[in-house]
């Protein structure tokens, strides 16, 4: 679908421009109900249009007493370029909608230190995500998400969810929105009381070609740059570590980042391996969290997938700070004893001293080829790229000297 969409970068602009009739008048139902709307924007193709549609209903209705709050999530976990791009929409957009006369602000969530990926990883020993343990759905997005929503009193949430999007979005939004026999054109199937929060969906109805259609077609902000990032990195925004997909094409389509692909195999392929956990006696799986040698992988892989791609590509450990250190200063360059002094400030109890995480010494043959065999099984399984397998071998082949 990507390559055709995007093969010839003139060849869809004649796609037909969406009816925007009733997603103008979902957003007028939605408007008679509150004046103040939280748009849900997570940088992808959807939100955008949401917003770029918002947008042109307030310069075409005029509305002058509404307040909008531009909520977007990071998770410390996007992939850079597309986090980059989120973030300068945001800023040009708020302050075009703003010069419409509307109050905007705008609000970026993110993760508190110790619920980031690498805190929950080195010193807690979370394992790779399943569906019966989405523990980064939860830290990473909806609570930091909720948080911030219970700051704020009657609004409608926007939200860019689609139908069209996979069989199993069509059946939520069923269930939450409700059926319409007639599809686009009954109103009360735009809006909602989900979990108490007032949402409208304007584009619910759209085909991914009315989405792409209208973003060319809108002419009120250059998306260009989100055309691109969908191009080269494929059609998925999200974490880069995360599990609950078969491929991260945002890492899979750009050569440059295949390390970190192979790097999200790497840590499933531990998680999945019973020596590389602790034992617990409580749960649904009597496998806890990772051991010294599971966290010690992944910790010392971070830099060497770092240096194959010339960047400092997990600027989550930058951006989150305990005290006055940042993340990567108390887990790799801060001496042993006060980093450890710091993690225990914030630890329950689940740290292994960072020493043994950062021991040069080489680890364990036996155990490095166990990953690598649980890698490879995992990347033919999901018919991942051979260069996968070729990075997957060549990253742990670091950790044997």
């Amino acid at each position: 679908m990507l390559q055709q969409l995007f093969a010839d970068g003139k060849q869809n602009l004649s796609l037909r421009f969406p009816d925007l009739i009733m997603p103008m008048s979902a957003l007028d139902e939605a408007y008679s109900r509150m004046k103040k709307f939280v748009l849900a924007y997570s940088g992808g193709k959807d939100s955008t249009a949401v917003a770029i549609l918002l947008y042109k209903w307030v310069l075409e209705k005029k509305r002058r007493d509404l307040e909008v709050v531009v909520l977007h999530n990071d998770t410390l976990s996007e992939i850079p370029p597309m986090e980059t791009w989120a973030r300068m929409f945001i800023e040009e957009y708020s302050r075009k909608l703003s010069e419409l006369g509307v109050l905007v602000r705008s609000e970026i969530t993110i993760p508190p230190s110790t619920e980031t990926f690498f805190w929950r990883v080195f010193v807690r020993g979370y394992v790779a995500p399943t569906f019966n343990f989405r523990w980064c759905i939860k830290l990473l997005k909806i609570k930091p998400t909720k948080d911030s929503l219970n700051r704020y009193k009657d609004y409608m949430m926007l939200v860019g969810s689609r139908e069209d999007e996979s069989p199993f979005r069509a059946r939520s939004m069923k269930l939450k929105f409700g059926s319409c026999a007639k599809k686009a054109s009954c109103l009360g199937a735009y809006l909602t009381n989900d979990n108490d929060i007032p949402k409208v969906a304007p584009i619910r109805f759209w085909s991914t070609d009315d989405v792409w259609s209208f973003l060319r077609s809108q002419g009120y902000f250059d998306v260009r740059p989100l055309e691109e990032l969908y191009a080269i990195y494929g059609a998925r925004y999200g974490c880069w570590h995360c599990t609950l997909i078969k491929a991260q094409l945002a890492l899979y389509l750009n050569e440059r980042y295949l390390p970190v692909e192979a790097l999200r195999v790497i840590y499933r392929a531990v998680s999945d391996i019973s020596g590389l956990r602790e034992l617990k006696k409580k749960g649904y799986s009597n496998l806890g969290p990772l051991n010294t040698m599971g966290r010690t992988i992944i910790f010392r892989l971070i830099p060497i997938v770092e240096n194959m791609i010339g960047e400092k590509f997990f600027y989550s450990l930058d951006k989150s700070k305990l005290d006055r250190y940042t993340l990567r200063e108390v887990f790799y360059e801060l001496p042993e004893k006060e980093a450890d002094e710091i993690i225990k400030k914030y630890d329950n109890g689940r740290a292994v001293p960072i020493g043994l995480l950062r021991n040069e010494e080489k680890l364990d043959d036996k155990t490095l080829r166990a990953v690598e065999d649980q890698a490879k099984k995992i990347a033919e399984i999901n018919h991942l790229n051979p260069e996968i397998i070729k990075l997957i071998r060549e990253l742990l082949s670091r950790l044997y000297y």
